[in-house]
């Protein structure tokens, strides 16, 4: 079976599938659909002691898209420098020969200019620094499609550090071969968005929304194609808990994916989450 006729099938699949998502929770929330109820539902939560900041109403463009840990960063390896490399499947993990120092005030500007250092990382360009997904012993840089980060390991560099705070090293992984497998889309609002994932009774008493982002994550593998869609993401600390967890809602239906990329719990003083 061609990729051609792969595209057909998923394009009819995902079309089915939102008319009828859209047709079910329009129908089971006819009464807060409008901006006063989802006002109603923030002062619920506001009332089981759930601790968030004001969500933006506004809505947002995305697509679902296709692609693949390939061969580019194996045609790249060699021009690499100053470091030993090897390949762990489609995944480039390197060991700088000399480790590079950082400081609490210089690492995210040292990092972004070995980043765009094609003598050092491989499409270094089309990734960026991300905050709420690194932390004291890894600093992680998302690739961007179509405008909009990839909250995947399939599209991160992780760069590793030692006690010292240095950078010893990094692995990476790269999305190629991207196709747009479905026409761009408005998607629900982030306000939408974290009541729904209220009204389905994943955010607990007393819990905590530390951060929230729009990103494309991993919805299903398919004969080697990796595909993705919009997704709010949500960071939730428990109560009473040192750990967070990430929620995913569909941006394009609201519904609260639980497939494709995983969401992982992990400390909360070190704020690393890994999307595989």
């Amino acid at each position: 079976m061609n990729f051609k006729r792969i595209q057909l099938i998923f394009l009819v699949i995902f079309i089915a599938m939102d008319v009828l998502l859209f047709m079910m929770f329009n129908h089971s929330n006819v009464g807060d659909s409008t901006a006063s109820g989802n006002n109603n539902i923030l002062e619920e939560m506001h009332k089981d002691q759930i601790t968030f900041s004001t969500p933006t109403t506004q809505k947002h463009e995305g697509y679902y898209f296709s692609g693949n840990n390939g061969d580019t960063l194996r045609q790249d390896a060699p021009k690499l420098q100053e470091q030993n490399i090897r390949f762990n499947g489609d995944e480039l993990v390197s060991e700088f020969k000399t480790p590079i120092k950082l400081t609490n005030d210089s690492a995210k500007q040292t990092l972004d200019k070995i980043i765009t250092n094609s003598g050092l990382i491989a499409e270094g360009k089309q990734y960026s620094y991300s905050k709420q997904l690194s932390s004291n012993s890894e600093v992680i840089y998302v690739q961007h499609v179509a405008q909009m980060p990839v909250y995947s390991h399939f599209g991160q560099i992780r760069f590793d550090l030692n006690s010292q705070h240095r950078v010893v090293g990094y692995s990476q992984n790269y999305l190629s071969d991207v196709k747009i497998l479905k026409e761009e889309a408005k998607t629900i609002s982030e306000e939408r968005a974290l009541t729904w994932l209220y009204q389905y009774n994943e955010i607990p008493n007393g819990a905590k929304v530390s951060w929230v982002h729009l990103a494309y994550t991993r919805l299903l593998t398919a004969r080697g194609q990796y595909v993705f869609l919009p997704t709010w993401v949500f960071a939730v600390k428990l109560n009473n808990s040192s750990s967070m967890i990430l929620k995913r809602v569909n941006a394009y239906t609201g519904e609260v994916i639980k497939t494709g990329d995983n969401n992982q719990t992990s400390n909360a003083n070190s704020e690393i989450f890994t999307l595989t």
